[in-house]
C-alpha cells in the first residue's frame, strides 16, 4: 500500500477538493459500449489474463497490462477502443506532476468521449504509481474513453478518499516514457499541444503478481471497515493510513510513549492505523477519525493518541462528559470547535462536527 498524506485533523478534517481529481464527460464518436458486465462479487486483487495494449506515442511506447478479470467492463472498453484505433492521434491533454497523466479525449478539452458511458465497477487494488484507471465526473456511471496514469504513490491519498475511479490496468513497460510525456509540456488541465498517441496494438504479456497486503495494511483495512458511511445525513468520504505511511509527521516523544504502552501490552506499535471520514456542505460538516493499535486498549492509548492527532490543541487536561452514553474527553480546538474523544475496545474515536446533536453521532459509533 503506497504512502498517503495524512489529512488535517484540525478544524474540519477536510478532504481533497473534488476539482483536483480526474474527470471526464462525453461527446460524439460512434463506438459501441463493451458487452462485459461488472463482476457480481469484487475480486480480491487486480487480475488479468495477460492481454495488454501498447500505446506508441510521439516520445516512445507505453504498454498497459489489462486487469480484464477484476475490471471486465473498463478493461474491455479500453481494449475495444484501442483495437478500433480510437486513440490514434489522441493526446494526453492533462498533466499534473506527482499526480496523474490523463488522456483518451479526442477533443483534448477534458470533456470528450466515445458517445456512450460504461457502468461503474468495484475498485480493486490501490492507486499507486503506474496504475491506470478510468476518469469520470462526479456522476455515477460517467466513464467513457478518458483514462489516467498515476505518477506517484503519494497521489493515492487524494484518489483513495473518493475511491470511484475503476482500476483497469497497470503500466508494465514505459513508465519512463510516461514521465517524459509529463516533462515535455507545461503542467495544465488542458494542454494546447499535447504529446499524442500515434497508434495502438494488442499483445500478450506476463502481468506482475501483486504482493499480498502486510499485517499493517490488513489492520488498517479492518479499522476502515468500522467507519460509518453516513452520519447525520452526510455521506462520508473515507481514507485509511498505516503508521508507516504517516508516522514521520508525528511527535517522536509521544510515539516513544506509545511504544512503551504497546510493549507492555505485548503488541506491535507498527500495526497502528488511522482512519478518517469527512463530509461537509454550506450547512456544516461532520469529521470522524479513529486510531487503533490492535491489542492495546483504547482507554490506555487515548491520551497519547489525542496528542498525535491533535498536536495544536491542549490535550493535557480535557473536560470529561458523558455523551451518547460514553465517557468522553472534550478537547477545545479553538474558534468555537471541539473534539469529542472516547475509547471503545482498542479504538480511540474522534468526532469534530457542527451538528448540534453530537450525542447521536457518538452513540452510533462502534
Amino acid at each position: 500500500m503506497p504512502h498517503r498524506r495524512l489529512l488535517a485533523l484540525g478544524a474540519a478534517l477536510s478532504i481533497v477538493a473534488v476539482s483536483a481529481l480526474p474527470a471526464a464527460a462525453q461527446d460524439e464518436r460512434p463506438h459501441g459500449p463493451p458487452d462485459a458486465t461488472p463482476n457480481p462479487v469484487a475480486a480480491d486483487t487486480p487480475a488479468g489474463d495477460g492481454t495488454a495494449v501498447r500505446l506508441t506515442t510521439e516520445l516512445g511506447d507505453v504498454v498497459i497490462g489489462l486487469f480484464n478479470e477484476s475490471a471486465p467492463v473498463a478493461a474491455e472498453n479500453f481494449y475495444n477502443l484501442a483495437n478500433e484505433g480510437y486513440y490514434d492521434g489522441v493526446g494526453f491533454h492533462r498533466a499534473v506532476p506527482g499526480f496523474v497523466l490523463q488522456g483518451g479525449d479526442p477533443d483534448g478539452t477534458g470533456t470528450g468521449g466515445p458517445g456512450y458511458t460504461i457502468p461503474d465497477e468495484e475498485v480493486v487494488g490501490q492507486y499507486g504509481r503506474g496504475v491506470v484507471a478510468m476518469a469520470r465526473t462526479q456522476e455515477p456511471n460517467s466513464q467513457g474513453s478518458q483514462f489516467f496514469i498515476i505518477l506517484d504513490d503519494e497521489a493515492e491519498g487524494a484518489l483513495e478518499a473518493f475511491r470511484t475511479y475503476t482500476i483497469f490496468g497497470r503500466v508494465i513497460e514505459g513508465m519512463d516514457v510516461v514521465d517524459a510525456i509529463v516533462a515535455a509540456r507545461e503542467p495544465s488541465d488542458q494542454i494546447e499541444d499535447p504529446v499524442r498517441i500515434l497508434s495502438t496494438s494488442v499483445e500478450q504479456v506476463e502481468l506482475p503478481t501483486p504482493e499480498p497486503p502486510s499485517a499493517a495494511e490488513v489492520a488498517a483495512d479492518e479499522l476502515g471497515s468500522l467507519m460509518p458511511q453516513n452520519v447525520a445525513g452526510y455521506d462520508l468520504q473515507l481514507a485509511v493510513y498505516t503508521l508507516e505511511q504517516v508516522g514521520a509527521q508525528f511527535d517522536r516523544e509521544v510515539l516513544a510513549e506509545l511504544q512503551g504502552l504497546a510493549d507492555s501490552a505485548e503488541t506491535d506499535l507498527g500495526l497502528m492505523s488511522i482512519a478518517q471520514a469527512s463530509a461537509g456542505d454550506e450547512a456544516g460538516f461532520v469529521s470522524i477519525a479513529a486510531a487503533s493499535v490492535p491489542g492495546l486498549p483504547g482507554e490506555t492509548a487515548l491520551a497519547p493518541i489525542a496528542q498525535l492527532l491533535l498536536p495544536s490543541a491542549d490535550t493535557s487536561d480535557p473536560e470529561q462528559e458523558t455523551i451518547g452514553g460514553r465517557e468522553t474527553s472534550v478537547i477545545d480546538l479553538g474558534e468555537g470547535q471541539k473534539a469529542y474523544v472516547f475509547a471503545s475496545g482498542d479504538v480511540v474515536w474522534f468526532v469534530i462536527t457542527t451538528v448540534e446533536d453530537v450525542a447521536s453521532i457518538v452513540s452510533s459509533l462502534p
